[in-house]
């Protein structure tokens, strides 16, 4: 007698679940700590080394220059990273972090390109409901067709941006990152979002969770170090004795003697911080990259993204015909007016028989007239 093993093959929600805990391992990722470290510390540098001297200079285009320096430089870096953890969680060979800034300067600006698709969608939705919406003013008919536009709406807009928000936004970074076109994005994110919505929500709750006990830990950890570091330095190196805390070692405050251990505790317990700061956030990406690998697997999107590139190249013959028309009309109105053709000459007209004279004594005769009945002159 043999045993079915089919039941105890786990679901693929299940395993996708379990999938989630390895995201706590992008701890173990020197190499996209580091760069996140210099990430954060070139932003901050960068931004304000220009916000100073914009201040100095009282210049409103340094600081905004300043502002967006420190943007591109976090933008940058943080999508590098993504592309580390990517290759991570694919059980990909690293990249030195040379190679992942370079990859992320030649790639990331597709992220800047899907989220502003992805607001023209929902912008382009919403028009056509405010247009509906007017339609609904008719009256008697009005308030019936609003009985049925209501609720279509309320469905269409809430799906929109849930998955906007929680399936578009937070899954374009790992499409990206795994490289995909601009235009495979959004044919993948469009799949995922009518096939796998709400197990990718329900898996990103579950990361947010993770990320959000591992970060209690973390600090709860720190938090206990650094009180225990801080009293037995209070009571060895003699800094404010019981009023110390990790407070006043992590921002440098305090007085009396030994201010300069005050100092160098603040410096380290800042670093220390950010260093754990930095923890959760890389937990988070990691874990995004997990959820996208797991929505996308053993799925085929050919469909999707034959439907996109049809869509398109209807979309693109229809903007051609438009040009074409467009320029046809341009070129009628600035076109010189073709000259008229000349006029026939008349026919000179036959002169009434009245007007008839004699060429020679100019006396009148009449058409038939052979000789001039005055002079006899010979008229034929």
């Amino acid at each position: 007698m043999t045993i079915s093993t089919e039941a105890h093959k786990p679901f693929p929600f299940s395993s996708a679940v379990g999938s989630l805990i390895e995201a706590t391992d992008a701890i173990k990722n020197f190499r996209a700590i580091a760069l996140l470290a210099l990430t954060f510390i070139g932003a901050v540098l960068v931004g304000g080394v220009l916000t100073m001297l914009a201040g100095s200079m009282s210049s409103v285009v340094l600081a905004f220059l300043g502002g967006l320096m420190a943007f591109l430089v976090m933008f940058y870096g943080s999508n590098a990273v993504g592309i580390l953890l990517m290759r991570d969680a694919q059980g990909q060979p690293g990249l030195s972090l040379v190679d992942a800034v370079l990859v992320s300067l030649y790639t990331s600006h597709r992220l800047i390109a899907v989220v502003f698709l992805e607001f023209l969608i929902v912008l382009a939705a919403m028009i056509a409901i405010a247009i509906i919406l007017f339609v609904c003013k008719i009256p008697v008919l009005g308030p019936v067709l609003y009985a049925v536009v209501f609720p279509l709406s309320a469905i269409v807009l809430g799906v929109l941006v849930f998955a906007l928000f929680y399936v578009m936004l937070p899954l374009a970074g790992p499409a990206a990152w795994s490289g995909a076109s601009v235009f495979q994005i959004i044919a993948r994110l469009n799949q995922i979002v009518r096939t796998k919505l709400v197990s990718v929500i329900l898996l990103e709750v579950l990361l947010f969770l993770i990320t959000s006990f591992t970060a209690l830990l973390i600090f709860g950890v720190l938090g206990t170090g650094v009180s225990l570091t801080t009293g037995m330095s209070a009571g060895i190196l003699g800094l404010g004795g019981g009023q110390m805390n990790m407070y006043a070692l992590a921002s440098g405050l305090g007085g009396g003697s030994g201010s300069g251990y005050i100092i160098a505790a603040g410096l380290g317990g800042g670093l220390l911080m950010a260093a754990a700061a930095v923890v959760p956030g890389l937990i988070f990406t990691k874990g995004v990259c997990i959820i996208y690998l797991n929505a996308t697997r053993n799925v085929d999107f050919s469909a999707s993204e034959a439907s996109l590139n049809d869509g398109l190249a209807v979309v693109k013959k229809k903007a051609e015909e438009a040009r074409e028309r467009a320029r046809a009309l341009a070129e009628q109105a600035t076109a010189p007016a073709a000259p008229a053709a000349p006029a026939a000459p008349a026919a000179p007209a036959a002169a009434p028989a009245d007007s008839l004279q004699c060429p020679s004594c100019k006396a009148p005769v009449a058409s038939d007239d052979v000789f001039c009945g005055e002079c006899a002159h010979k008229l034929k």
